[in-house]
């Protein structure tokens, strides 16, 4: 994570305006001297995505009014399984957490800041949607207070078409209704039909498409992550139809 350490090291190359950089000023208070080192645009844009993520996930933590145990183990899980930081990124992720969790700020404007760098990259929107809803649904029922954020990004990044897949592993139902609205697929769908449409979904998320665009170890992980649910989907519904 070089980016990381850079930044606490002094760079100044990283600067962001916005919501997203009071945090971020905030956070770092007087660690952020100019040692001269810059950043690149990959950098950049790495620190924006792990800037915006805890950031969304400390306002939503407190959408129902309070930060469940339940919602610290969640994150706690994200930081070390998903997204596997080291301890100085984890201590790091935790400040901004509770740094924008305590703003004023609006979690729209979080949304907007990320989308404006990100809108290029459907599956940087993809990984922070899944991220907020993990935790939305880390005490076994998504509020509607947390809902109604996650609808305000979803919203933002234009994926009001996708949004029923992304929800999917959260869903009732049994696991081949689950896998089927992963796949973006209907059981009135031929096999056929529906394993075209889960390589298109394999083809979009394929962990080294994303490391293409240069993006973080960390959102490289998470995709990693979704690729295996979608073929787990796709691996279910075809022992069932096929």
């Amino acid at each position: 994570m070089s980016w990381l350490g850079k930044m606490l090291g002094g760079s100044l190359g990283f600067v962001f305006g916005g919501p997203l950089g009071a945090i971020l000023g905030a956070t770092l208070g007087h660690h952020a001297l100019d040692s001269g080192r810059s950043m690149s645009s990959d950098e950049n844009r790495q620190t924006l995505f792990f800037l915006a993520t805890f950031s969304m996930l400390g306002k939503l933590s407190k959408a129902d009014g309070r930060v469940s145990s339940e919602e610290i183990r969640v994150v706690e899980q994200l930081m070390d399984r998903n997204l596997k930081l080291s301890a100085e990124a984890r201590k790091f992720a935790i400040e901004i957490f509770n740094q924008a969790k305590n703003s004023n700020d609006q979690f729209r404007d979080y949304a907007f800041q990320f989308y404006e760098e990100f809108r290029d990259s459907k599956e940087a929107l993809f990984q922070l949607i899944d991220l907020l809803l993990t935790l939305a649904n880390a005490d076994g029922v998504m509020h509607p207070e947390e809902e109604k954020l996650i609808e305000e990004a979803v919203v933002i990044f234009g994926l009001e078409r996708e949004y029923s897949q992304l929800k999917a592993p959260y869903s009732g139902g049994d696991e081949f209704e689950k896998s089927l609205k992963v796949l973006g697929a209907n059981a009135s769908e031929s096999f056929s039909e529906i394993k075209k449409k889960y390589r298109r979904l394999a083809m979009k998320h394929h962990p080294d498409k994303v490391q293409a665009q240069g993006v973080s170890p960390e959102l490289i992980a998470i995709s990693e992550a979704r690729f295996k649910e979608i073929q787990h989907a796709f691996d279910i519904v075809e022992k069932r139809l096929n």
